[in-house]
């Protein structure tokens, strides 16, 4: 006798609760950290450093290894402990030799203090027990890499310096609760954590980037902003004003493309901004940064959408390597929508002069309705949140690089 047929509708239902089940243990099965499968079955997890087409290099706690993969860990600190004495070696040969950028006191006195503690740290290296290994595998070992959020990551590392017991086999949002429970708010990464990684030796051109990012750090900064292929020199971060002055001439641009349309003459063929036109831009800005002799600057656009409904803004930080060649370290985007309120920032922009300015003409000649004057004032307060968020991310790694010339290790791209 042959089984009964499901009906439709039931098999809907079965279907339905699977995949509420299936998204549910997705949504909850997250631990912190990122996590790597071996060919062999063993799992490793830790915080992701870089991977190549030949090796992966995955940040572990030591102690945490000793436990989930014993035979990989006496190798592994055996390494650890003669590239971290390797690396200060190294650091401390380069901050003795290296000549800073004239007129930067600040940054010639850090690089004295930064000697002084690599000498220092090296009296003692003889005795370093590195509390998390730099685990690097062939890519060929490796059966499959799944890797986690950036928050994650961070969570993961707090986890550490709190000494949560169990941390990397625990549900990210209990770890979190758990941190929150100790008044420990898991953002950005932990300073303690940073100290306490092994140093490691350094490409010329890690060398080069981590000593532009400390030159605009603690120097005066080199910034360039604009919209699209246009870049103009710019102060430490675009402020109300600035904005004001993007805003002012989205207007102008408005009330010129109408009066043509009234006068019957052709739109402007302005196209938009491709790849070629920025990397146009960025070497015009590369050449005023060589004829400054900077070794970095930072460079932020804004992205105008034909709708202006919502604004993208883009920060990078391009350091000059080793060859003379200069190359993007960071890179971060922010897309806010303009169609959400921000009456605050609105206020502010509408109180702004040049604003006001353009506002008056336009309404003076009666070509641009308040429903779009409202929109391109929202457009301008989206672009203010962007902007800011564009600036915390960038501070975040800016912060995390100013602080010693021995660590955290600095990935450079192969190329923009």
């Amino acid at each position: 006798m042959s089984a009964p047929k499901m009906s439709l509708r039931l098999w809907l239902q079965i279907a339905v609760v699977f995949l509420t089940f299936a998204a549910t243990t997705h949504a909850a099965d997250r631990l912190a950290g990122d996590l790597i499968t071996l060919r062999n079955g063993s799992r490793l997890r830790g915080v992701l450093f870089e991977q190549s087409d030949k090796s992966i290099t995955l940040l572990v706690s030591a102690k945490w290894l000793s436990t989930a993969n014993a035979k990989l860990l006496q190798p592994a600190k055996q390494q650890n402990i003669e590239t971290h004495m390797a690396g200060l070696e190294q650091a401390l040969r380069r901050l003795k030799t290296v000549r800073p950028p004239a007129g930067n006191g600040a940054l010639e006195a850090f690089l004295r203090q930064q000697a002084d503690d690599v000498e220092a740290e090296l009296a003692k290296a003889e005795g370093f027990q590195p509390e998390f290994l730099w685990l690097t595998l062939p890519k060929n070992d490796v059966a499959r890499v799944e890797v986690s959020t950036l928050e994650h990551r961070q969570l993961l590392a707090w986890a550490w310096v709190e000494e949560v017991d169990r941390a990397e086999s625990r549900w990210a949002e209990e770890l979190s609760r758990d941190l929150k429970a100790r008044n420990v708010s898991p953002v950005g990464w932990p300073f303690p954590f940073i100290e306490r990684l092994p140093a490691r030796e350094q490409s010329d051109d890690e060398w080069a980037a981590r000593l532009a990012l400390t030159e605009y750090a603690l120097g005066k900064p080199l910034d360039f902003q604009g919209t699209g292929d246009v870049l103009a020199r710019a102060g430490r971060e675009i402020q109300q004003a600035d904005v004001a002055q993007l805003l002012a001439e989205l207007l102008r641009g408005q009330l010129q493309s109408q009066l043509g349309d009234l006068l019957n003459e052709g739109k402007p063929t302005k196209k938009s901004a491709d790849n070629a036109a920025r990397a146009d831009s960025l070497k015009k800005v590369i050449q005023i940064a060589e004829s400054e002799k900077r070794l970095g600057f930072r460079a932020t656009r804004l992205d105008l959408a034909g709708d202006i409904q919502q604004a993208t803004v883009t920060t990078q930080f391009v350091a000059r390597l080793a060859d003379g060649s200069w190359r993007t370290v960071f890179q971060y985007s922010e897309r806010a929508d303009a169609a959400k309120t921000r009456p605050e920032i609105e206020k502010r922009i509408q109180d702004d002069p040049q604003v006001k300015q353009v506002l008056e003409l336009t309404r003076q000649i009666g070509l641009t309705a308040e429903a779009q004057i409202q929109q391109a004032i929202r457009f301008g307060a989206a672009t203010m949140t962007a902007q800011q968020a564009c600036d915390s991310q960038f501070a975040s790694f800016r912060d995390v690089y100013r602080l010693s010339f021995v660590r955290p290790p600095l990935s450079v791209p192969r190329g923009n």
